[in-house]
């Protein structure tokens, strides 16, 4: 299973996206017989089955919420996780590691998120690492055979990346960390090139305003300030209470009016 790729917010930045394609595919299909059912109910029958089309609709919403809603969108600069009832911004410099035991979970330093759209398949790991154990008891059958790991490698076989033997939720881990450590590099070739960028400009003013050596200029910080620490953000998805709240209105008004 790969990640499904997406369309960026710009043409020079493209997120990935990642999503469970078993919950998207049960998801759009209950979406889609359960509301067409519900839409057919009330247009046949009337308020004689308002009660099934209500509990139809109160199936769709919830299908769509946790099955096509959920997804993450991982960028160069941080990682965007939409969850049923909320979205949660992480910016790299604020994840501190990335978890798969029996849920995908973000970790910061004070909070930990849970990524609903990643799934975490025991037996997807189970089958790679299965896949992983053959193909080193055969490198070493073929050691032992007397055939070196040069003559393996040059075997005519199509290529393959590792991140693809990994199940989906290590995939993603994997590309993630890969993605938050190049953030990580380009952070401190930032502020390495903003302090030369300050000190060359301090050196200048002092050699303009004929100060001393060392001195620094009036009005110039010694040093360049730090840069503006980056924080979690979660917002509640009120779209989503407000569909589940409509859809137990409807049923409970189907209920009364029966």
């Amino acid at each position: 299973m790969t990640p499904l790729a997406a369309e960026a917010r710009s043409t020079s930045e493209k997120p990935t996206v990642y999503r469970g394609a078993a919950a998207l595919i049960g998801g759009a299909a209950v979406v889609l017989f359960c509301g067409l059912g519900s839409i057919d109910l009330l247009v046949e029958s009337g308020t004689r089955d308002l009660v099934a089309a209500a509990v139809l609709m109160l199936v769709t919403v919830l299908a769509g919420l946790y099955g096509v809603y959920p997804v993450a969108f991982s960028w160069t600069d941080r990682l965007v996780v939409r969850n049923p009832f909320r979205t949660v911004v992480l910016p790299w410099d604020t994840v501190t590691d990335l978890s798969a035991r029996l849920s995908f979970v973000a970790h910061t330093e004070t909070r930990q998120f849970t990524v609903w759209a990643i799934p975490v398949s025991l037996r997807e790991r189970r089958r790679a690492e299965r896949h992983r154990i053959q193909e080193l008891s055969y490198a070493q059958r073929m050691a032992k055979r007397g055939v070196s790991a040069d003559m393996l490698q040059s075997r005519p076989r199509r290529p393959q990346d590792p991140a693809e033997r990994l199940s989906f939720a290590d995939q993603a881990i994997a590309e993630m960390n890969a993605r938050r450590e190049a953030h990580q590099v380009q952070a401190r070739f930032k502020a390495k090139a903003t302090q030369e960028a300050a000190a060359a400009e301090q050196t200048a003013n002092e050699a303009g305003n004929g100060s001393a050596v060392g001195d620094p200029a009036p009005g110039a910080p010694a040093t360049a300030p730090p840069a503006a620490a980056h924080s979690a953000v979660a917002r509640w998805s009120w779209p989503s209470f407000l569909l589940v709240g409509a859809s137990l209105i409807f049923l409970i008004v189907a209920i009364g009016v029966r």
